[in-house]
């Protein structure tokens, strides 16, 4: 049954996505030959069906590990049969890769396959871009596949994940022309959507291949953890598909295009997935659950029914990348000629165009709508246990996510592509206006006290923070003068690599050089703003100084080198602005130091205002102090639960004596 179970789900996948590739590629326009083409069908027809293959095949090697690391124990047959799964599947991603790549280069090249190669071939691997984005994902996939028959510890497989999401990045740049600094591209929401939708396809697929060794308790657990994760990628395939749509359809007379209409269709197989989804989380689910005896048959027959349509899906979606957009006309072709035209029509930058302008961001829109809901959700989880959360911390939170999403979506974002200083200022909010607002909420207690341990071996929430988060915070809590060297690091990155260079091209390096900058905020305002230990005060005090010369320093080298740090922003749009006071790259300088002086100045107020224990005089606190109680609110909670418990404990000795 099981084996007949597995070619069932395999059978309808591939045949959905044949079927569905087929119709949308001749529909499209895309198998169509051009007047003077001389590669010939073979090639126009292999570069659809090896993207397909290659969709399928990085999913099965995604999903799987995703599910190895978050919804299986570390360990046991189920474990080991994910990986050799996720090693096949990256091994036909390799030779769909190779294949794809040299599709691509006859297709170029306007050359017959039956020519053979050539020593052009290897000037388009080492010399264009497509050639070596098609070479890099190559090696991702094989790496990838060496890897998973070879590597067991789950911290080197989260690294082989890792490569693995990284190779779905080469052929997705390649894919969209990111050029000038126009944030606006969709690069970010394609990733996503490639990625989320390579999680949900091949965590289902990897679930048909492992059901048969999952004990029957097992397999209801690894199968609700799944939907987690599968609902999770629903909603960023929403967003991000939208936003995709959006930058492509405008008009009605677009959404009649053949173009459009495929992407009409894919709409009504995402619809119907989430009817699946729905019916798996209220039903399949369910029965599972009351009669384990069945072993998932209710479970699986819906699974391979959703298989077919996530086929479907993913054949319109190889189409539709060989598929011309529907053409832009007005001002609409104004963004797409390049980045100087359209930043002449922006108005010269000030305080309004900061706060009133609008530039969403799809991967920070998540983290923030994620972030909310996943704060409040726990929030509600302590309320029900009839357990008491400051209100203080709740509207630090929401507080401190609405101004990382104005930073992230807003007039800075707008500008930060267009403008050296207003990439400084996005980095010194990230690093020091948001973390300030965000720790003193307390999240990972929060998390602690309403996320369950796992125990059968996997990695959950609560475990990834004491492997993952922990350590680190811990290390910087004792020796608070490491977070010198640690913000030095993360600003040498952020100005003086190829990452600001990134930063200004395209998404994918704003979204990296974003992250850099609120982690390493984030763990600096923690470990300085933990709960008061002995001799901590005189070391986070040093830390705060040493901390403000390295910005003092910082500031003064961006003005000393503002003209050349501007390079890339400067030779994409010049200075539309001309000599206006807040266009000039050397207020850099001056941003730095305000934002790092209004961090460094509640930070050392914290600091003093916390009870030291070796004093002999503390502070007196009253109530609820607004202070953090730890780093992240966890220490001072522990012992106050600790203190409850003792009390608790001499309560009910004495009501037995």
């Amino acid at each position: 049954m099981s084996l007949r179970t597995k070619g069932a789900a395999g059978a309808g996948l591939l045949a959905a996505g044949m079927l569905a590739l087929v119709w949308a590629y001749n529909y499209g326009g895309g198998s169509d030959p051009g007047l003077l083409d001389r590669s010939g069908p073979a090639v126009t027809w292999a570069l659809a069906t090896t993207k397909l293959v290659f969709n399928l095949a990085s999913a099965g090697t995604i999903g799987a590990l995703v599910l190895a690391l978050f919804a299986l124990p570390h360990c046991g047959t189920a474990y080991d049969r994910a990986l050799r799964f996720a090693g096949w599947s990256a091994a036909v991603w390799f030779i769909s890769a190779t294949v794809h790549t040299y599709a691509s280069f006859l297709f170029i090249a306007n050359t017959s396959p039956w020519t053979g190669p050539s020593a052009a071939f290897l000037t388009y691997l080492t010399q264009i871009d497509a050639g070596r984005a098609g070479a890099l994902a190559s090696v991702l996939a094989g790496a990838v596949a060496v890897s998973c028959f070879r590597v067991r510890s789950p911290r080197l497989l989260a690294g082989t994940a890792a490569a693995a999401f990284a190779g779905l990045l080469p052929l997705v740049i390649k894919s969209h022309a990111a050029g000038g600094t126009d944030h606006a591209d969709s690069t970010t929401a394609i990733f996503l959507h490639a990625a989320t939708a390579a999680v949900w396809v091949g965590g289902l697929l990897a679930l048909i291949v492992i059901r048969g060794v999952l004990s029957t308790g097992q397999l209801g657990l690894t199968v609700r953890r799944y939907s987690t994760l599968a609902l999770i990628c629903f909603i960023c395939l929403a967003v991000t598909g939208t936003l995709g749509a959006l930058v492509r359809i405008t008009t009605a007379e677009a959404l009649l295009s053949p173009y459009g209409v495929i992407v009409l269709a894919k709409c009504g197989v995402f619809v119907i997935l989430g009817v699946f989804g729905a019916l798996h989380r209220r039903w399949s689910i369910t029965r599972m659950e009351k009669n384990p005896g069945r072993r998932g048959r209710h479970f699986a027959a819906l699974a391979v029914a959703e298989l077919a349509v996530m086929g479907a899906a993913s054949g319109m979606a190889a189409a539709l990348a060989r598929t011309e957009p529907p053409a832009r006309t007005g001002a609409e072709a104004v963004r797409k000629v390049g980045a100087q035209e359209f930043v002449a029509l922006l108005p010269e930058p000030g305080l309004g165009e900061f706060i009133s302008g609008w530039a969403p961001d799809p991967l920070w829109s998540l983290v923030c709508g994620f972030a909310v809901f996943a704060y409040l959700a726990g929030l509600r989880r302590v309320h029900a246990a009839g357990r008491s959360w400051p209100v203080y911390r709740t509207a630090l939170w929401l507080a401190g996510i609405a101004v990382l999403f104005m930073v992230t979506n807003g007039g800075i974002h707008v500008y930060q592509g267009y403008l050296f200083n207003a990439h400084v200022l996005t980095q010194t909010m990230l690093t020091a206006v948001v973390p300030l607002l965000l720790v003193p909420a307390a999240p990972l207690t929060l998390a602690r006290q309403t996320v369950q341990a796992r125990t059968d071996g996997s990695t959950g929430v609560k475990e990834f923070v004491s492997h993952t988060v922990n350590p680190p915070l811990a290390t910087l809590r004792k020796d608070p003068v490491l977070i010198i060297f640690v913000l030095a690091a993360a600003l040498i990155t952020i100005y003086y690599t190829p990452l600001l260079d990134w930063a200004a091209a395209g998404q994918i390096g704003y979204s990296a050089m974003s992250l850099l900058a609120l982690l390493t905020g984030c763990l600096a305002t923690a470990a300085l703003t933990g709960i008061q230990e002995p001799g901590l005060t005189r070391k986070r005090l040093l830390a705060l100084a040493g901390t403000a010369s390295l910005y003092v320093f910082g500031g003064w080298k961006i003005v000393e080198k503002a003209p050349a740090m501007e390079l890339p922003w400067y030779t994409a749009v010049g200075k539309p602005w001309g000599l206006s006071p807040t266009a000039a790259a050397e207020m850099g300088g001056p941003v730095m130091w305000a934002t790092a002086a209004l961090w460094l100045a509640i930070t050392a107020a914290m600091v003093l205002l916390r009870r030291d224990p070796n004093s002999r005089n503390p502070l007196p606190r009253c109530g609820n102090s607004s202070a953090p109680e730890s780093a992240f609110g966890h220490d001072a909670l522990k012992a106050r639960g600790a203190k409850h418990d003792e009390g608790s404990n001499q309560q009910a000795a004495g009501q037995r004596r």
